[in-house]
């Protein structure tokens, strides 16, 4: 009886082990893959790739941007932004995007951002919604300001 207690307690830990190393994977993976959806949103925007950014946001996706330099608040709607985008009034630019402070829970995710080119500086914090399985960008929040 204890042979029989002993090997199913060492079971469950075993399984019990199991499928939370196999959630820390997913977590991980999923961290890499929200990293790489933000990498891919501001690199479509600075290559002018309309339909590639439509596919990194959802619907109903806002994009703010306090711009330190005009001391103004800029507010676009996914569809105002990918329009800017696709008409040439927003991007073109050569810029290094950085990702941090990556946190997955569930189906929501948020992330740190830095984005630089040689004048200006991006601060800010983008959160994001799995959308059938894809990481999709909700929100983008930065301020923008020179590069000191």
């Amino acid at each position: 009886m204890k042979k029989v207690l002993a090997s199913t307690i060492l079971s469950v830990l075993l399984l019990a082990s199991s499928i939370f190393a196999g959630g820390n994977n997913l977590v991980k993976e999923d961290k890499g893959d929200v990293e790489q959806v933000i990498t891919n949103f501001v690199k479509s925007v600075d290559v002018r790739d309309a339909g590639a950014l439509s596919k990194s946001v959802i619907s109903t996706a806002n994009i703010f941007t306090f711009n330190q330099m005009a001391n103004r608040l800029d507010n676009y709607s996914a569809s105002q932004f990918v329009d800017l985008v696709k008409n040439g009034q927003k991007g073109g630019w050569t810029r290094t995007v950085s990702v941090s402070a990556v946190d997955v829970d569930g189906n929501v995710a948020s992330a740190k951002i830095d984005i630089t080119d040689s004048r200006l500086k991006e601060t800010g914090y983008v959160t994001l919604i799995k959308d059938n399985g894809t990481w999709k960008v909700a929100t983008e929040v930065t301020t923008l300001g020179l590069n000191k």
